[in-house]
């Protein structure tokens, strides 16, 4: 007999393929789930999961019992967004998730939200991937993106553009290509090619001008207080604890918007309601 922890071990692993981040799916450690996992294949007799190099391969049955264990997954989510989105209550906990370039603008809106609602807290989550919001990963998501996901609804709250950033200048703003031959530039990291700030950086500026490529956008701003260029979004680079001086104009074709989106199931729950206005609100006073 299945119980719904054994499917939800089944799932991550199917889905994660290795231990380390099994245990992060499911909050325990690795050796922990290991244990859960041959137990688990003990007790119905059969093995689960071929263990090779490239880490744990679905057996046919436990593809059989993905599939249904997904479908009966995709059920039960619905179920939850439908319970929440008819929740009137401004209490409870809220998840948002955000990009980690937005900390500082999005740390501060969190905290005078949750001070204006003391019977709510909120759980701030940054990550530079795209939460499933269908299986309720966050019930708000705050994303700097000129085309959100089609299956989300939610409003624009303001624009910003990419510029050229670093801790040393005379204070003059240049033509960004003025800055292209120089000596030092921070790249980044074939992780962030999906971006297009990070396909221009490739396209534009040469190989050996880069002196060290980073995989996020906050960490660029970190190294540009080094005194090389950086090309940030505006929000992050004119942010004052960082001591960035912005060195270019924007450029026009990175011109981008910052959204606040939510799951159409959730839409009319209080708290998100209540939240988005929130939130909406704070950013384009900040954005403007």
């Amino acid at each position: 007999m299945l119980t719904h922890d054994d499917l939800a071990l089944i799932l991550a692993i199917a889905r994660a393929g290795r231990m380390k981040q099994v245990a992060e799916m499911l909050q325990t450690h690795p050796a922990t789930a290991y244990r859960r996992l041959e137990a688990l294949e003990r007790r119905i007799g059969n093995p689960l999961f071929e263990r090779g190099a490239d880490g744990y391969v679905p057996t046919a049955l436990a593809e059989e019992i993905t599939q249904r264990a997904g479908d009966i997954e995709q059920r039960l989510d619905e179920l939850n967004r439908a319970v929440a989105g008819r929740d009137n209550r401004l209490r409870g906990t809220l998840k948002v998730t955000t990009a980690d370039t937005l900390a500082y603008v999005v740390a501060p809106i969190v905290l005078s939200f949750a001070d204006a609602h003391p019977h709510m807290s909120v759980e701030l989550q940054f990550s530079n991937a795209m939460a499933d919001m269908a299986r309720n990963e966050a019930d708000v998501a705050i994303r700097p993106t000129h085309a959100p996901p089609e299956a989300l609804v939610g409003q624009r709250a303001g624009r910003f553009g990419f510029a050229a950033y670093s801790a040393n200048g005379d204070g003059d703003v240049r033509d960004i290509a003025e800055l292209l031959a120089a000596r030092r530039w921070i790249g980044l990291a074939p992780a962030l090619m999906h971006a297009p700030a990070a396909r221009w950086l490739r396209d534009h500026v040469a190989t050996e001008r880069v002196g060290a490529s980073v995989d996020s956008f906050f960490a660029a701003a970190v190294a540009a207080r080094s005194g090389a260029y950086a090309l940030l979004p505006s929000y992050l680079g004119d942010e004052p604890s960082l001591g960035l001086v912005r060195r270019s104009e924007p450029v026009p074709e990175l011109a981008s918007e910052i959204w606040v989106l939510t799951h159409p199931d959730l839409r009319h729950a209080a708290r998100v309601r209540a939240f988005t206005r929130h939130a909406a609100k704070a950013l384009r006073e900040r954005l403007a």
